[in-house]
């Protein structure tokens, strides 16, 4: 028999639009009307409060379904801007001891945090399933897909933790049918505000929407193929366009991230995203949007068309200027290419600031893709401007259900059987790949440029780096 009452439980994470959780709740509203839904957001709660918040919850709301959505897990990221990245750099390669020292406090800190973040959230789980005793428990989201096996057994026996891809095999074990179209989440703002009543929490932040799901590119170091299959479905422009439009009219909302994989994997996104651009200029919606695009087979009337739809702040993932290097990671353009479509950009009128996403140490790597590296990042910097172009640097995190993990398991540099959870220094700095020989150089120049506190550190990382490849450091 299908659960009457479900509470959707969103997990303490860092705050971002809770795309998951809506899309989630409008779901189980389509498949079946007559349940009553609520959704409880934990990611806006103080950690004192959480579990007041879920028992108060789960004692007013009686679920016979409690569904936790579990986002994040590692409390590092491997881009240059987190704080747990640079301190583990500061301890491995700064040759002040007082700077280490400093760091490695700091290091024990994060540590504290995260250990007891996952503690916390797990804790949250295991005391709603003894509270409410008559509902039953389930588990999804991000983190479960990717760690679901590490997590089933922290858990009581009891809870279901659901890592297969989509809603199917969670719709059938609660007895609700499958959505006719799984990603057709017919989002009804004013049903929305009604059951998580947290989502006016988000009316001025960036508001996340999904054209697509699914990647078919078997990049080294992705999880999208793994976590929403290879198999690429698109959902209907007028429908994404009608979503977009809600939010405009209702909250006013102007800027908007499509929260795909990647926009354009495939030659059917060219017409898929030009009809969502096409819908938002027919409108007349005035907005901001942006994403993570693949550039490099774009051609002028889709520049032009994301041009004055609102493009702004674009980021593209280069990775390399050697195409060794895209090739090894197995990226599946040219660099060339990628060059070329931002030409095609800018001559369409392109001028707010572009995201280039490049890292560093991959497989492969020699001083000579490093430089090679740098002078993509001039040439685009001559295309668009000083100011616009912002290398945001980064290291292959080795992550489970990957190509690189099992490389870096073959190559001696894990074990196997590692704890991808860990995030002990030692750990970290094997999980975040950047291994030597240019290990060292490149843990130098990134300690010397965090050191500056920048906002964006890439430009000055690179910069650093050019200066030990000509023997110009200070040590």
């Amino acid at each position: 028999m299908s659960p009457g009452r479900i509470l959707v439980v969103r997990l303490p994470c860092r705050k971002v639009f809770p795309t998951g959780p809506l899309y989630l709740l409008s779901a189980l509203h389509a498949a079946s009307p007559g349940t009553v839904l609520q959704g409880l957001d934990l990611a806006l709660e103080p950690a004192a409060k959480r579990w007041p918040s879920l028992r108060q919850a789960l004692d007013a709301f009686h679920p016979d379904l409690v569904a936790f959505s579990w986002r994040d897990i590692q409390i590092f990221s491997p881009q240059d801007l987190d704080g747990a990245l640079r301190d583990a750099f500061v301890v491995f390669h700064d040759p002040s001891f007082l700077r280490k020292a400093l760091a490695a406090f700091r290091g024990l800190r994060d540590i504290i945090i995260y250990r007891s973040a996952l503690a916390t959230n797990l804790r949250l789980i295991r005391r709603a399933a003894r509270r409410a005793r008559g509902a039953a428990i389930a588990l999804g989201g991000p983190s479960a897909r990717i760690f679901g096996d590490r997590l089933r057994a922290k858990l009581p026996r009891g809870v279901r933790v659901f890592s297969e891809a989509g809603l199917g095999e969670f719709f059938a074990s609660i007895g609700l049918p499958a959505p006719a179209d799984p990603l057709e989440p017919g989002i009804d703002l004013p049903f929305l505000e009604a059951s998580f009543p947290a989502l006016g929490a988000y009316r001025d932040e960036v508001v996340a929407v999904q054209t697509k799901q699914g990647c078919p590119h078997e990049c080294l170091y992705c999880l999208y193929g793994y976590l929403e299959g290879k198999k690429v479905r698109h959902r209907d422009p007028a429908r994404v366009v009608d979503e977009i439009q809600g939010y405009v009219k209702r909250w006013g909302t102007r800027r908007f991230w499509f929260a795909d994989a990647q926009l354009l994997s495939v030659p059917a996104d060219h017409r898929h995203l030009a009809a969502i651009l096409g819908g938002i200029l027919d409108r007349r919606l005035a907005v901001e949007w942006s994403g993570y695009l693949r550039i490099h087979e774009i051609d002028a009337a889709l520049a032009g068309l994301m041009v004055r739809s609102g493009l702004t702040d674009l980021e593209v993932s280069i990775n390399s200027g050697a195409q060794e290097i895209v090739d090894g990671l197995r990226l599946g353009f040219r660099v060339e290419d990628v060059m070329q479509g931002l030409s095609v950009l800018k001559e369409a009128g392109y001028a707010r600031r572009l995201f280039l996403n490049l890292s560093l140490n991959a497989p492969g790597e020699t001083e000579d893709t490093l430089r090679q590296t740098i002078a993509v990042v001039r040439r685009a910097t001559a295309l668009f401007g000083d100011g616009l172009v912002v290398p945001v640097v980064f290291f292959l995190a080795i992550q489970p259900h990957t190509g690189l993990e099992r490389a870096a398991i073959q190559a001696g540099h894990i074990r196997a059987g590692y704890n991808p959870l860990s995030v002990l220094p030692w750990n970290v700095l094997k999980l975040i790949y950047n291994p030597p020989p240019l290990g060292r150089i490149i843990g130098r120049a990134c300690v010397r440029a965090f050191a500056d506190g920048a906002d964006s550190p890439g430009t000055r990382v690179l910069a650093e780096i050019e200066r030990e490849l000509e023997g110009k450091h200070v040590i």
